[in-house]
């Protein structure tokens, strides 16, 4: 079980994803209930296209299944109609059939679909670095180069974001060049100051498994993992582009990531692959826990084949997803 704190600034990870309107429900002086909805620019059919990131919805446990959560989307709806909006999209937890109910049969406007699975692979922090010696270079700053380079790799997923200065200007990018030419760019993102989830409770298995591999982890040098009660530290890979596929450079990545989670003293490092995403079969296997989640996107124009196209090509969403 988990908890997911927003310290010490609510509005923080809302900025990062882009300009955000945030609906709150108030009984007398307490709030019951939140919205948001983040305008971004995304890759469609490698063409920029306006697109809303719904997400924070919420109800108190004490006001569920008296109308709010209808009265928040439907604010939600009022605001995509005043913006003339067509692609609206949310992330939901595997399993968690509730905000359906708010985003179907909604009479005039047309169903959330399911784009297919996100998994969220969380692989421990290791001292051990990549098999094969890459000479990744820390970057000073976001240069045009970098952000022509990630533009062009992610220009061939559906709904992934334009990247900006902006949204990496609190990050750690790291480049490989190869006769002066960009060959991989890798991003990492600490989002702890933004967002943490902590652990609440575990069942007795996984408590044993935590204390065995924290027991033997300084032999094999892993990070430490989070017990009950702490946050869990971690690393996001941002963004993750090649100039190439090359599934042993991924690897190797993947590995430099790791160590880096390690030096940090994170217990993990953390990165996201849609269903259809060729990346997800290039991805190491060794330690690593996953966390799966939906997609729903609507076309608020009712544009069947553009959500058609969407559909059958890759589809990338960047951490904020999680």
């Amino acid at each position: 079980a988990l908890r997911i704190d927003r310290h010490p600034n609510f509005f923080n990870l809302n900025k990062l994803r882009g300009p955000t309107h945030v609906y709150v429900a108030v009984d007398k002086e307490d709030i019951v209930g939140c919205i948001c909805v983040s305008d971004q620019q995304v890759f469609v059919n490698r063409k920029e296209k306006a697109f809303y990131y719904i997400s924070d919805f919420k109800v108190a446990h004490s006001h569920r299944n008296q109308g709010i959560g209808l009265q928040l989307t439907n604010e939600v709806v009022k605001y995509l109609d005043s913006q003339e909006a067509d692609l609206a999209f949310l992330n939901v937890s595997h399993g968690n059939k509730r905000p359906f109910v708010f985003f179907s049969n909604r009479g005039t406007y047309p169903d959330f679909q399911n784009i297919g699975t996100f998994t969220t692979f969380q692989y421990l922090g290791s001292k051990r670095g990549p098999s094969k010696s890459i000479a990744l270079k820390k970057a000073d700053k976001a240069t045009p180069e970098i952000l022509d380079f990630l533009n062009g790799f992610y220009s061939n997923y559906n709904l992934a974001t334009v990247v900006t200065e902006e949204k990496l200007a609190n990050s750690d990018i790291y480049i490989l060049k190869r006769n002066n030419s960009l060959e991989a760019v890798l991003v990492l993102i600490d989002t702890m100051k933004m967002k943490q989830n902590v652990v609440l409770k575990m069942p007795l298995h996984l408590k044993l498994a935590v204390g065995l591999i924290n027991f033997f982890g300084g032999l094999f040098k892993l990070s430490k993992l989070p017990e009950e009660n702490d946050p869990i530290s971690m690393l996001y890979i941002q963004y993750l582009g090649l100039k190439s596929f090359d599934k042993q450079l991924i690897s190797n990545l993947i590995s430099f990531a790791k160590q880096c989670a390690y030096k940090k003293s994170y217990s993990f490092v953390s990165i996201t692959a849609h269903e259809n995403d060729p990346m997800l079969k290039a991805l190491p296997k060794f330690i690593r826990f996953k966390f799966c989640s939906v997609g729903m996107l609507v076309s608020m124009k009712q544009s069947q084949d553009l959500m058609k196209r969407i559909m059958e090509e890759k589809v990338y969403r960047d951490y904020s997803i999680v």
